[in-house]
C-alpha cells in the first residue's frame, strides 16, 4: 500500500460517507426511515437490493471459492440472482399485504403469537450474518493495514456502517447502494477483463494444466447436493430476509418494485461471474496464496495504485453495505413487531387501571411505516423515528462485540448458520400468508416455524457431509405446512 493506494481509498470512502450523511436531510420521519412513505424510483428499489445483496461472500469469498472449487463458487451469486427474480413475482403480493415486514405479514394471516415469533426468529438469523461481514470488513483492514488493531478494525467498520444507514435509513441505503453497486461492478469487470488477459483468454483458462475440468469446469464440484442446497439457501434467505422485503415496499409502484427486483436479478449473477474470473486466473498464476487473498491480491499486483486503492475501498463498502442493509431490516422488524405491540399493551393496562394514557407509550404500528404516515400525532413525542435509530445502533454495537470476541472466527460458519434461520423460519408462513390466506390454521404455521431450523440444526448434525442441511430443515417446514393445508376444513372456523 502506497500513499496513492490510501489516496484512491479514501476517496471511495469519503464518497460512500457524504451521501449516507446527506440522505438523512431527506428523513422526516420514522415512515421515510424505514422506507414506508414508498416515495422510491427504479434506481433506489435496485441501489438498496444489489446494496444488500452483494456483500463480501458474493465478492472476496466467491473468488476464494472459485480459487479452490472453480465454476461451483458460482451458485452463491446465481441463488441471489434466482431470488431476485422471485421478488419480482412476489412484489403484487407483497404490496397487496399493506404491511411493512415479513413477520407482520405473518401476523395477519396468523396472529400476534405467529408473528413474534418470526420476528425473533429470523432477526436472530440475521444477526450472525451482520456479525460475519463484521468479521469481514475486520479481516479485509487488518489484510490491508498492516499491524493495525482489530479493535480499531472493527469500530472502523461498525462507524462506516452507522455512516451508511443510520442517518439516512432506507434512503440512505438506497442512495449509497446505487454508487456503490457502479463502483463494485465497475472494478470488478475491470478487474476480470484484466484476469482474463493475464492467462490468455478464455481459451487459455480452458487449456490450463492447474484447472482440471473434473473440479473447475463442474457446477457441481462440492457435490450437488451442497451446491444447489447453497443455491436454494440463498433464494430461500433472499425471499424471507427484511431488508430485501423493506426495498421492495419503499417503491412507489409495484411496477417500479419489479423492475428494480429485476435489476437486481441481472446484476448480482454478472458480479459473482467476474469474482469467478478472477480466482480462476489467480489459480493458474498465483497457485501458492492464501486462497482468501485471491480478489485483494489481484487488486493489489495488477491495477494501478489509485484504482487499485479505489477498488480496496469498494471491496470494503459491500462488506459495510450487506450489514446496514440487514440490521436496517432487524431494527425495522423489532420496532415494528415487538416493542410497538407490548407498549400498546402496557397502555391498554395503564388506561384501564388509572384512565391516563402514558406519555407516548400508544405509538401504533401503523404509524412507524405505512403509506405517508410520519409517526407523529399532536401533543404527542415524535419518537418513533428516535426509536428505530436507537435499536439499529443497539444491533450495529451488539454485533461488532459479538465479531470481536470471535476475531478470527469462522465467517462462512456465521453466514450458514444464519441462512438456515432465515430461509427454514420465514418461507412456508410467509408464502401461505400470501397466497393460500385462511386455508392454514395458525398451530400449524407456529409449528413450521420452529420445525425449520430444528430441521436444519438436526441436519448439521445427521445428514452426510455432501448434503447441505438446508434441505432437512426446509423439508420439515414446508411438510408441517402441507399438513395443515390438508387438515384445513372450510366449514370449521379457525
Amino acid at each position: 500500500m502506497t500513499f496513492l493506494h490510501y489516496l484512491g481509498a479514501a476517496i471511495v470512502l469519503g464518497v460512500i460517507v457524504g451521501v449516507g450523511v446527506l440522505s438523512g436531510r431527506g428523513v422526516r420521519s420514522a415512515a421515510d426511515f424505514t422506507g414506508g412513505s414508498r416515495k422510491s424510483g427504479t434506481a433506489l428499489v435496485a441501489g438498496a437490493l444489489v446494496g444488500t445483496m452483494v456483500g463480501g461472500a458474493s465478492t472476496i469469498g466467491t473468488a476464494q471459492l472459485a480459487y479452490s472449487n472453480g465454476l461451483s463458487a458460482w451458485w452463491f451469486t446465481l441463488g441471489g440472482g434466482i431470488g431476485a427474480l422471485l421478488l419480482t413475482g412476489l412484489a403484487p403480493r407483497l404490496r397487496h399485504a399493506e404491511a411493512a415486514t415479513g413477520p407482520e405479514i405473518i401476523g395477519k394471516e396468523f396472529g400476534q403469537r405467529a408473528a413474534s415469533l418470526a420476528a425473533v426468529l429470523s432477526t436472530s438469523g440475521s444477526f450472525m450474518s451482520v456479525v460475519a461481514q463484521m468479521l469481514s470488513g475486520m479481516a479485509l483492514i487488518t489484510a490491508v493495514v498492516k499491524g493495525m488493531n482489530p479493535v480499531l478494525a472493527v469500530l472502523a467498520v461498525l462507524a462506516l456502517i452507522g455512516a451508511y444507514v443510520v442517518f439516512g435509513g432506507m434512503l440512505g441505503a438506497s442512495q449509497v447502494g446505487m454508487v456503490k453497486t457502479g463502483i463494485v461492478a465497475l472494478a470488478l469487470g475491470c478487474c476480470a477483463a484484466l484476469a482474463l488477459g493475464q492467462v490468455g483468454g478464455f481459451a487459455g483458462l480452458w487449456g490450463d494444466p492447474a484447472l482440471p475440468h473434473g473440479l473447475y469446469f463442474n457446477f457441481f464440484g462440492r457435490g450437488v447436493g451442497v451446491d444447489l442446497g447453497g443455491c436454494v439457501s440463498l433464494v430461500l434467505g433472499i425471499v424471507t430476509e427484511q431488508a430485501y422485503l423493506q426495498a421492495l415496499l419503499s417503491a412507489k409502484t409495484v411496477r417500479v418494485s419489479q423492475l428494480g427486483a429485476g435489476i437486481a436479478a441481472v446484476l448480482m449473477p454478472a458480479v459473482g461471474g467476474f469474482g469467478v474470473l478472477v480466482g480462476l486466473s489467480m489459480r493458474v498464476t498465483h497457485p501458492g496464496i492464501d486462497s482468501g487473498l485471491a480478489l485483494p491480491a489481484f487488486i493489489l499486483d495488477y491495477l494501478p495504485a489509485l484504482p487499485a486503492g479505489m477498488a480496496l475501498a469498494a471491496l470494503l463498502i459491500t462488506v459495510v453495505g450487506t450489514g446496514a442493509g440487514l440490521s436496517l431490516g432487524m431494527a425495522t422488524i423489532w420496532v415494528r413487531d415487538l416493542i410497538t405491540p407490548l407498549r400498546e399493551r402496557a397502555s391498554r393496562r395503564s388506561q384501564g387501571s388509572s384512565g391516563v394514557k402514558a406519555p407516548g407509550a400508544d405509538i401504533s404500528a401503523a404509524e412507524i411505516g405505512v403509506a405517508g404516515i410520519d409517526g407523529r400525532r399532536p401533543g404527542k413525542p415524535p419518537d418513533a423515528l428516535g426509536l428505530t435509530r436507537a435499536v439499529l445502533v443497539a444491533v450495529l454495537a451488539a454485533a461488532a462485540l459479538a465479531a470481536g470476541a470471535d476475531r478470527g472466527g469462522l465467517i462462512m460458519g456465521w453466514s450458514f448458520l444464519s441462512m438456515g434461520l432465515r430461509g427454514a423460519v420465514a418461507f412456508g408462513p410467509l408464502l401461505a400468508a400470501l397466497f393460500l390466506p385462511g386455508r392454514i390454521r395458525p398451530s400449524f404455521a407456529l409449528a413450521a416455524m420452529i420445525a425449520g431450523p430444528l430441521g436444519t440444526a438436526l441436519g448439521a448434525w445427521l445428514l452426510p457431509g455432501g448434503v447441505d442441511p438446508i434441505w432437512l430443515g426446509l423439508g420439515g417446514a414446508l411438510a408441517v405446512m402441507a399438513l395443515g393445508f390438508r387438515s384445513w376444513n372450510p366449514k370449521r372456523r379457525r
